[in-house]
């Protein structure tokens, strides 16, 4: 079953230009490879014009586009507005992502739309809803503090990644030596677990090519042992 997703960039006008993704729209997924490979306004814009996706790979950010559909730009004026309407848009969708341009954030958002309307847009307008002339600074670190209780879906999604993400060297590294006899989320698997951590902590096993036999052994025990299975 598909997970869909409605990807969008926050415009100057506060206007959203949004594009639909059609697969594996979840947080671990899309999200992943928005945060890793589209994550500066020009790659952010580019991605949110396409209009439609079919797929994009969260190692490399590439992307499956088996249909062509024009974007579709909703709102503008006031950003509230405009957010009911990206709600609108994605009320089909599971996920709804929205980049907020550097000059007020420079990040993706993200939200489920299972959720209500103003928790949807609160999502939202914690992050893209300030006036740069009257921001006080002191204010907001207050606002930060005082908001700590209340953990927002955008923390959450934040903090997720920065769990869940893993070093595109060493990827690349385990992909090159292994070749097609694990999947990428295998790789991914062994990235993140302790005996990888314990491992690469001994100043013999630099990951260079003179030691990828002794990387493909630590990874062959890794899964040879049920309780990581």
């Amino acid at each position: 079953m598909a997970t869909r997703a409605l990807v969008g960039y926050l415009n100057p006008d506060n206007s959203i230009t949004t594009t639909y993704n059609h697969y594996d729209g979840y947080p671990e997924n899309l999200g992943k490879a928005l945060d890793r490979h589209y994550d500066s306004d020009a790659k952010a814009k580019e991605i949110s014009n396409m209009g439609y996706i079919s797929f994009v790979e969260p190692v490399n950010g590439d992307i499956e586009s088996n249909n062509k559909k024009a974007p579709v730009t909703i709102g503008g004026g006031e950003l509230i507005s405009s957010l009911q309407y990206f709600k609108e848009e994605a009320s089909e969708c599971d996920y709804a992502y929205l980049f907020i341009p550097s000059i007020i954030g420079g990040d993706w958002v993200m939200s489920p739309t299972a959720v209500n309307m103003e928790t949807f847009v609160d999502t939202f307008t914690d992050v893209a809803d300030f006036d740069e002339e009257e921001f006080d600074e002191d204010a907001y670190e207050k606002d930060i503090m005082d908001d700590t209780m209340e953990e927002s879906y955008h923390s959450k999604w934040k903090k997720f990644l920065g769990e869940n993400m893993v070093d595109e060297t060493e990827f690349n590294f385990f992909n090159n030596i292994l070749g097609d006899k694990y999947s990428d989320n295998e790789i991914e698997m062994y990235l993140k677990s302790d005996s990888f951590q314990e491992a690469s902590r001994n100043d013999d096993m630099e990951m260079v090519a003179d030691n990828a036999s002794n990387w493909e052994n630590e990874f062959f025990e890794f899964f040879d042992n049920v309780d990581n299975v």
